[in-house]
């Protein structure tokens, strides 16, 4: 993934997630994990992301969404992309701590 569009799309996500469950919608996080899954796709390694991601985009599109499975899955997120973290240095390796608690702190948000 590009460095730059990593970045947007890391800054973007943690801004939409410490805004708080009440101000994101649904389709806005759709769209939001849409791109992410785009770019994820690129990188074989994260396949299981990009799965745990296509599974919440699914959940939030449907008719009913159920706030305990996706509270779930945001955990579940969070805690990869935290081991995720582990992997990189510098900046990027701030960054996704950064996503990875602001992930799990929207989580504990829709129980």
């Amino acid at each position: 993934m590009a460095q730059a569009k990593a970045d947007k799309l890391i800054d973007s996500t943690i801004e939409a997630l410490d805004g708080g469950a009440s101000s994101v919608k649904p389709k806005d996080g759709a769209s939001l994990i849409k791109d992410w899954i785009t770019a994820l796709n690129k990188e074989e390694s994260l396949s299981d992301v990009s799965d745990e991601l296509q599974e919440l985009h699914d959940e939030l599109t449907g008719k009913e969404p159920d706030g305990k499975k996706i509270s779930t899955l945001l955990k579940k997120l969070g805690d990869q992309t935290a081991k995720a973290a582990k992997d990189v240095e510098g900046d990027q390796q701030d960054s996704l701590k950064n996503l990875a608690e602001s992930l799990k702190e929207f989580s504990k948000e829709l129980k």
